[in-house]
């Protein structure tokens, strides 16, 4: 696992449970930082690390020698039969042993590949899921903005309509316009508190997924500060995510394990040769009789026959190996999709933004306009509704537009693998 994400990681799992917010309104650097420190999946990313790092620490160490120290006391009495004289003894003695795997036909030399590729895989898979708390956040965060956007539209749209009732109510009781009006801007003006309400309620939510995203308790209170768009990714962008991906580099390190072990199941088959040795001591008590022993012994261990385990074994790992494959294939497909999806919905949120700014100016321009000729009794109420009710529209349409271009800016950064670029690497 490289560098960078090991010490990232080790960064996230030495901080505290739950982050101190700044007072001040949040930025795009600080929801990151945020979330990294207190989301559990990261914490899970890091254990997941660590364990493959103690499996490769473990099938490396099949290669160094063994050195085991025995020690011994024993007292006992032997009694002779037919006459014989009966002996007490008491003994105490040491053994040194040492044994070393010389040749086992590739099985460690496998068992150590699939460690490295585990490992490997672990941190495109920490990567990865960094990247994805990362995307949960951005959106989460585009989506409280919207709703915040929203909700100011809709007081603002409360404000309008009781600026109708109460031009409704001064032209009636001039004269000037009967008392449906009065009635049709009341009616206009409930309709936006009801709105107005159902958009409360909807910040109130979106402020509390945002919060979740971040690992922190859901009636957590957020501000942010206006979060600037993602640069915009333009060039060959499935050959990028091809090279950056970290699930499918994590999928490719996956499949050189199940080949690394397809390769082991194979050697299991051929002979092993170990070489041990072992020396001691031992001491009669009694009689103060001393004695030593080494022996010295190349072994050679050669399957015969085991129940067919082997054969089961080797195709167990084929087939691991061939589904690992065409979990890559489909993978790919996925990324290919997903690239283009979010391209062409970065392409339409692009055309659709600017014609959404213009539907706004023009909706405010007719609002006032009809506000204006209402009030010098030249046009009807109804008119004067309409225009207020595009211009509500138009407010948060423009809102959604310009939201649906962040995301897509996020998504597609997330489809090419570079949500996160401190975690990009050169693609060789």
């Amino acid at each position: 696992m490289r560098l960078a994400t090991v010490l990232c990681l080790a960064l996230i799992y030495s901080n505290a449970l739950s982050a101190i917010l700044p007072d001040r309104p949040l930025t795009l650097a600080d929801l990151a930082s945020i979330a990294l420190e207190n989301h559990p999946s990261t914490r899970q990313a890091w254990w997941n690390a660590q364990r493959a790092a103690a499996a490769l620490g473990s099938a490396r160490s099949v290669s160094y020698p063994k050195l085991d120290f025995t020690a011994y006391g024993a007292n006992g009495r032997e009694f002779k039969f037919l006459k014989g004289p009966d002996v007490t003894y008491t003994q105490v003695g040491a053994d040194l042993a040492l044994s070393l795997l010389i040749y086992d036909g590739g099985v460690n030399a496998a068992d150590v590949q699939a460690a490295c590729q585990a490992l490997s895989a672990a941190g495109w898979e920490a990567d990865w899921n960094i990247q994805k708390v990362l995307l949960k956040v951005l959106e989460n965060g585009y989506a409280f903005l919207h709703a915040q956007e929203v909700l100011a539209a809709a007081r603002l749209s409360t404000q309008d309509a009781e600026k109708m009732q109460h031009y409704a109510k001064e032209l009636n009781k001039a004269g000037l316009s009967p008392v449906s009006d009065l009635y049709s801007s009341q009616a206009t003006l409930s309709q936006m508190k009801l709105d107005l309400a159902e958009k409360t309620s909807q910040f109130d939510i979106a402020r509390a997924k945002l919060a979740a995203s971040l690992g922190l308790p859901s009636e957590t209170v957020l501000t942010l500060a206006p979060l600037a768009p993602l640069p915009e990714q333009t060039r060959a962008l499935l050959a990028l995510a091809q090279c950056q991906r970290a699930d499918l580099l994590a999928k490719q390190a996956r499949l050189a394990e199940s080949n690394a072990l397809y390769v082991k199941a194979q050697a299991d088959r051929r002979p092993t040769i170990t070489f041990a040795g072992i020396g001691g001591m031992n001491h009669a008590i009694h009689d103060k009789a001393k004695g030593a022993q080494y022996r010295i012994s190349l072994n050679l261990s050669y399957p015969l026959f085991d129940g067919f385990e082997t054969m089961y074994q080797n195709r167990l790992a084929y087939a691991n190996t061939q589904l690992s494959l065409e979990e890559l294939a489909e993978l790919q497909l996925d990324i290919s999709l997903e690239v283009l999806s979010a391209s062409r919905s970065l392409e339409a949120a692009q055309v659709m933004l600017p014609e959404a700014e213009i539907n706004l100016q023009n909706a405010l321009k007719a609002y006032e306009g009809s506000l204006e000729t209402y009030q010098a009794g030249k046009e009807g109420i109804a008119v004067l509704s309409y225009a207020q009710r595009q211009l509500a529209e138009a407010r948060v349409r423009f809102s959604e537009v310009k939201t649906k271009w962040l995301v897509a800016l996020v998504r597609l950064a997330y489809a090419t693998g570079t949500l996160s670029p401190y975690l990009e690497v050169p693609c060789e």
